[in-house]
């Protein structure tokens, strides 16, 4: 009997089991994941919440073996028609300082519980000190001040993800922090203790340290299994590891030779999509344009495109004066790229201009009254 032998309970890792499910694969499926039940990772640092994408009875109802298990090795498939694939994810990176190991990550839904629990079970006011402001940093910082912390953030730009949402509005982002109570300070950290960091030589105190320094993808297995690795489980465009066609890699763990890493939630669908297509032998995947969202202080930040292609930026305006947009050109003038704030259905419009390979005039990339349905006409 044919069979797929999933590692790993991400959004990656569940999508291919649902896609496989939808398309009445013949064969034995099963997710093995140390933490149980598949869940969603970007609730965690939005607001500590554990989301399962589906209960306990979709697996059971659809013969989707759940095995609760830390798998540290594994075989190459044996038959022809067994396939393994690692959706194996990130893991944090180490803050490699003296005291580093003081500070908590939000990683996992263990990691969004016990800060959950520190943050409720303190007094209001608590003093929570975060390292880095990218997305992660950034959101935790935003759902910590809203339950009440004292927060300061910790970066060592005044334009954390600049690379994906354009230098202008990535300043903007951070800078608005402080206008919601939340102090940023710009330097390095040097050293922790249990209730203090050292930045800049200055104490800081915390009664809780959460470092979001960024992930590293996870190839341990991967390795195990004598597979290439280079800055992720190196695949081909069908999803499949170029040392052996029956392992496939998706997810943040996995990199298109030649290509960049991706690890975004709907890159990460695509590629459970793409798989599914390899295994049952059907076409292969249309990718879409990238894009990812972040939520802070109730504003919904989208970014579409590449903003690494871009040769020059126009930005358009609120009727405060603020940056609401911005769009990245590249050396031709062409649309690559845009980040916007509460942009609505903007995104979908970006997107399929620049899947279209159409760019609107400098005029209309400027005007505010320029909606989504106007924009490239």
């Amino acid at each position: 009997m044919p069979s797929v032998h999933i590692i790993g309970g991400g959004v990656a890792g569940y999508t291919l089991a649902r896609h496989l499910v939808q398309q009445n694969y013949p064969g034995s499926i099963k997710i093995s994941d140390a933490q149980g039940l598949p869940y969603d990772r970007p609730p965690l640092s939005k607001s500590l919440q554990f989301e399962p994408f589906a209960p306990l009875s979709w697996y059971q109802d659809n013969n989707v073996g759940l095995i609760q298990e830390e798998v540290e090795r594994l075989q190459l498939p044996q038959a022809a028609d067994d396939w393994v694939v690692l959706a194996t994810g990130t893991r944090p990176k180490a803050l490699e300082i003296p005291g580093g190991h003081h500070a908590r990550s939000l990683h996992s839904a263990a990691d969004a519980a016990w800060i959950s629990e520190v943050l409720e079970s303190g007094m209001f006011g608590q003093r929570v000190l975060v390292i880095g402001a990218g997305l992660v940093g950034a959101e935790f910082a935003s759902t910590a001040k809203m339950l009440g912390a004292q927060v300061t953030l910790v970066s060592n730009s005044n334009a954390p993800l600049a690379h994906v949402l354009g230098q202008e509005l990535a300043e903007q982002l951070h800078a608005d922090h402080a206008n919601h109570g939340i102090t940023t300070v710009t330097g390095a950290v040097t050293e922790l203790g249990p209730n203090h960091a050292l930045v800049n030589g200055q104490r800081h105190e915390a009664e809780l340290i959460v470092a979001a320094i960024g992930v590293e993808p996870e190839t341990a297995l991967a390795e195990q299994l004598g597979l290439e690795v280079d800055d992720g489980i190196l695949v081909d465009a069908q999803q499949r590891s170029l040392s052996c066609p029956q392992v496939l890699a998706i997810g943040d763990a996995a990199r298109e030779e030649n290509q960049p890493r991706t690890v975004h939630w709907e890159a990460a669908m695509e590629d459970a999509a793409q798989a599914a297509a390899t295994i049952m032998g059907t076409a292969a995947v249309q990718r879409s344009v990238s894009w990812f969202w972040s939520d802070r202080h109730e504003m919904h930040v989208e970014t579409v495109g590449d903003f690494s292609q871009a040769a020059s930026t126009v930005t358009r305006l609120n009727r405060r004066g603020k940056i609401q947009m911005v769009f990245g050109l590249d050396a031709n003038g062409s649309l690559v790229s845009a980040s916007m704030i509460d942009g609505g259905l903007m995104a979908k419009a970006v997107k399929r201009l620049i899947a279209k390979s159409a760019t609107p005039s400098i005029e209309q990339f400027k005007d505010p009254t320029v909606g989504p349905r106007e924009l490239g006409r």
